[in-house]
């Protein structure tokens, strides 16, 4: 999928708003490929990026039903081929189910290269899902409202609960339930059934048992149980490799957002230097100037 960085990861929340458009031929004009698009709704932004053979462009509507308009227009045809619509989160689950299928498919044949390849998908779609909760967050403060409804929804429990008793009366039945349980339990009948029911159990799991063990041996059952170990061990590796790509990259992320944090030098620190150069130019000037004072003397008390 190509690297869309223009749209403001703000508006990125509204994925529902998202076209993401494929198979744009490299004769198409930008203004061509948005008058297309245009009379579907308003764009609020767009980006469009050269691809190997050609653009993709990503289109940011006002409006959900606009969207659907849009994705009525896959397969029309703009200069000399045919554009493939969809919508913005259809086309990301779409890359991310054919990743999955296929390294599960040939999970025992899988390079390094395409796990990590996964890994840094995965990862890459985990940061930016959590920029955007941030974003979202540190505007509507959803958190801290959560949080306030959580507080008042425990104290109307506790309020609920000291006027009732309900937490009491729960107790008491529980306990009066237990006790009818362990009643019936110890009743004399039902022991004389479980005591006649045990033989004929264990004789019937007896006489399964060889099935089961026929069953368990079987060569289509241990290719699945094989396939199964095989697959699982993929999902652990690519999880893990997710995981040290995350941690890196969010670590560079935040490494760059400090560098940009800090202050330049005081302009007060800045002219020691260059006076500290004017010294030492002024120096060596007058190490020459000095021997030719010197000379000076000598021929004129020579002269003498």
């Amino acid at each position: 999928m190509a690297t869309f960085k223009k749209i403001d990861p703000a508006n990125m929340a509204e994925t529902s708003n998202l076209v993401h458009v494929f198979n744009i031929s490299p004769e198409s004009t930008e203004k061509k490929i948005i008058d297309f698009f245009q009379y579907c709704g308003d764009i609020i932004e767009y980006e469009i990026v050269e691809v190997e053979n050609g653009f993709e462009a990503l289109l940011l509507f006002d409006k959900v039903s606009s969207v659907d308009t849009a994705i009525l227009l896959n397969n029309s045809r703009i200069d000399d081929r045919n554009i493939i619509v969809k919508k913005y989160d259809d086309a990301v689950k779409e890359i991310a189910d054919a990743a999955a299928v296929a390294d599960a498919a040939d999970a025992a044949e899988v390079t390094p290269s395409s796990t990590s390849r996964l890994a840094n998908f995965i990862a890459d779609r985990m940061i930016q899902a959590e920029q955007i909760s941030k974003s979202i967050d540190s505007k509507l403060g959803v958190t801290e409202k959560f949080q306030y409804l959580v507080e008042e929804s425990k104290k109307l429990r506790d309020s609920v609960d000291a006027k009732y008793g309900i937490t009491e009366k729960t107790a008491r039945a529980t306990a009066a339930v237990n006790a009818k349980i362990d009643e019936i339990k110890n009743n004399e009948k039902v022991t004389a059934a479980r005591n006649v029911a045990q033989p004929r159990y264990e004789a019937a799991k007896s006489a399964a048992q060889p099935t089961i063990e026929n069953i368990k041996h079987s060569s289509t059952v241990m290719k699945i149980q094989e396939t199964y170990n095989q697959v699982k061990e993929k999902v652990n590796e690519v999880t893990q490799e997710t995981i040290k790509i995350k941690k890196s990259k969010t670590l560079k992320l935040s490494s760059e957002g400090d560098a940009a944090a800090v202050s330049p030098v005081s302009s007060s620190e800045t002219p020691a230097p260059e006076g500290a150069a004017a010294a030492a130019e002024v120096k060596p000037n007058e190490a020459q100037a000095a021997p030719t004072e010197t000379t000076t003397t000598t021929n004129t008390t020579t002269q003498n």
